[in-house]
């Protein structure tokens, strides 16, 4: 719900129409985030500015910037606080009245009467703004798990705060790249987790969980919430004394909560289903309660064994949900590339991120303003069998490992760096690679996983301590990206997207219970399944997982070739030249994923560093599409773009 954008002169001087005409141009640029209403305000040193998507009381007077009755409070809000009713009706017996039906004059109430504390009380997802007028302080805070972005700059003189990075950079001459992070970014294809720096210099984004302070000319920032503080030895106990159908009701009961209260909205509500068994749960539980459920969905045309179309038609039969697919296509995919690279303001880190937008436009277009969707539930529940049944495996291989001879270890690494291509004949390849793997990222996640581990010291097997502590730090590294990727392509389309899976209570449930329920000898995501026999017929369970996949190395191969980087953000800005160019695209099918990055980080180089136009780079694309492209293709992409 909504895009905001702000500043606060930090020498105190009051706000002028510069800083008026800054925060409205910080606004418009991201105006889709909020089509139904604006307005900018200026109080004190501070301005503040909102875009909003009307979800809950649609009237006028949801509009934003807010005040309270004495105009000493006000605030700028993205997001939603699900359980709003019942702080309005602890703040009504307390003699609070209110003006309006919205969430935002709850949150701004509650902040008035409990200040920061208030935070605990909230089942939802945010992103706000609230000054003081009276003291001039004005302080920032971001959900817990970093659903809603915030970023914010300190420049001269003034601190800029906005919903994307992209609103930011209206307010400076030049961008510059943050080459530690670029070095983040090749690793791991993720800069959205761990430290506020991001890809450009200078802007940073609040971290989850975090509030920024800003008064008297200085900024300082606090944790209000951790999820690694949430691992409880008594709670783990405790579920761990249950018996299996005990977990699973439990685990239900809240999920079917989390689920019912996301479905509170003034517009019309609808999901996302792939087809898996995340969306496909979230869905059949939605449909116990609302009449009104649409199921929007992406088939992957001409790939039928990536194409979970006939899974989700099964689901939406079985519950009676109408169902509206998009058919996504190579030419369509191309077409909306640079948009949705340009949406996220970060090189895409997912192919399917073109997915989830085109599918949001769709769903915007039949009417459809909130969306549910599954995204979380595989780290809390297990379900990367790739990373947690293989590192249990891996770590239960350990001590055989350790007896094998140096020259065995040193044989196979070479075999691996040879298949990889990498320069195996240089002096002490091997032995630098991993420090200086660790150089560049700071040894930041190693810390943050070993910290993870430890909230579990009370577990005695070291392994499940291991995987344990990977799972809970993948709720704040891994899920990351996915959340960006939801925010920025759904909220690209005018669309709000709430995650049930993601309530914190529900969260700090699965993060307390027993390893066994989720990856254990039973099955990954165990104690879901088992809800699921209760919704879902069995052939929509027990099937591979996909995890939306795309044929990526199809839609991408036109884009392959040097000539795409012909003079480009790769060639130029970042020195590879021609040749250098040339040589990470050799046999890129081999390492498609790495490819697709490359080629969208020459995307973003060109729209954030070099000031290229979103237009002029979907032209660029547009120039290498094939010359004979189907009649049915052409249409479809028409319809997407």
């Amino acid at each position: 719900m909504c895009g905001l954008a702000g500043l606060l002169r930090l020498d105190g001087s009051p706000a002028d129409e510069r800083d008026l005409a800054a925060v409205r141009t910080m606004c418009e640029v991201t105006a889709y985030r909020g089509p139904d209403d604006q307005g900018v305000e200026t109080i004190g040193a501070a301005c503040l500015g909102s875009r909003r998507l009307a979800i809950i009381d649609l009237s006028p007077a949801g509009h934003m910037p807010m005040a309270d009755p004495t105009r000493r409070w006000w605030i700028a809000y993205n997001g939603e606080i699900y359980n709003f009713q019942e702080t309005r009706d602890e703040l009504e017996r307390r003699g609070v009245g209110f003006r309006s039906h919205s969430d935002t004059e709850v949150l701004l109430q509650a902040w008035i009467a409990w200040g920061p504390a208030c935070l605990d009380r909230f089942a939802g997802m945010f992103a706000f703004a609230v000054y003081d007028s009276a003291t001039g302080e004005l302080t920032l805070a971001r959900d817990r798990y970093g659903v809603k972005p915030l970023y914010w700059m300190d420049a001269g003189g003034r601190l800029l705060f906005a919903s994307e990075i992209k609103a930011l950079l209206t307010q400076r001459p030049t961008a510059s790249l943050d080459h530690q992070r670029l070095g983040e970014w090749w690793l791991y294809r993720n800069v959205d987790a761990l430290a506020p720096e991001t890809l450009i210099e200078g802007v940073r984004q609040l971290m989850p969980g975090q509030l920024l302070r800003a008064r008297d000319g200085r900024i300082s920032v606090e944790p209000w919430y951790d999820a690694v503080d949430r691992v409880d030895e008594a709670e783990h106990r405790r579920l761990g004394a249950l018996t299996a159908e005990q977990i699973v009701v439990e685990v239900e009961r809240q999920l079917d909560e989390s689920v019912r209260l996301r479905l509170v909205a003034d517009v019309p509500v609808g999901t996302l289903l792939s087809g898996g068994l995340d969306s496909s749960l979230v869905t059949a539980l939605a449909a116990r309660h609302s009449q009104q459920l649409t199921a929007f969905h992406v088939s992957v045309v001409g790939h039928e064994d990536m194409d979970e179309r006939r899974f989700a038609e099964t689901l939406t039969a079985h519950h009676r949900i109408p169902f509206i697919p998009l058919d996504l296509t190579a030419a369509g995919f191309r077409a909306n590339l640079a948009h949705v690279t340009w949406l996220e303001d970060l090189p895409l880190t997912h192919a399917n991120s073109v997915a989830y937008h085109l599918i949001a436009k769709v769903a915007r277009a039949h009417g459809t303003i909130v969306v549910l969707s599954g995204e979380g539930a595989d780290e809390l529940f297990g379900g990367y069998a790739w990373n947690y049944r293989r590192r249990m495996r891996l770590r239960r291989l350990e001590p055989w490992l350790r007896r094998l001879p140096a020259s065995v270890h040193d044989t196979a690494a070479l075999l691996v760096y040879a298949h990889a291509g990498l320069p195996v004949t240089a002096r002490r390849f091997r032995e630098l690679l991993p420090p200086a793997i660790g150089v560049l990222d700071r040894f930041a996640r190693a810390d943050a996983e070993a910290r993870c581990a430890e909230a579990y010291g009370f577990v005695r097997d070291p392994v499940v301590r291991d995987v344990s502590g990977a799972m809970l730090a993948d709720l704040g590294d891994f899920l990351a990206p996915l959340l960006r990727r939801l925010d920025r392509t759904t909220m690209g389309a005018s669309i709000e997207c709430r995650e049930p899976f993601l309530d914190h209570r529900l969260v700090h449930t699965a993060i307390n219970l027993p390893l066994e329920w989720k990856v254990g000898r039973r099955a990954d995501k165990w104690v879901l399944k088992q809800i699921a026999r209760r919704h879902l017929p069995d052939g929509l369970i027990w099937r591979k997982k996909m995890g939306f996949p795309l044929p990526l190395a199809d839609y991408i191969a036109p884009l392959a070739t040097p000539d795409f980087f012909a003079n480009g953000f790769c060639e130029d800005a970042l020195r590879l030249g021609r040749r250098g160019t040339a040589r990470l695209l050799e046999g890129w099918r081999r390492w498609t994923f790495g490819a697709f990055g490359l080629i969208t980080l020459e995307l973003w180089g060109r729209m954030f560093l070099m000031g290229e136009p979103v237009d002029s780079v979907s032209e660029r694309i547009a120039a290498v599409e094939p010359a004979a492209v189907p009649a049915r293709s052409q249409a479809v992409l028409r319809a997407a773009a």
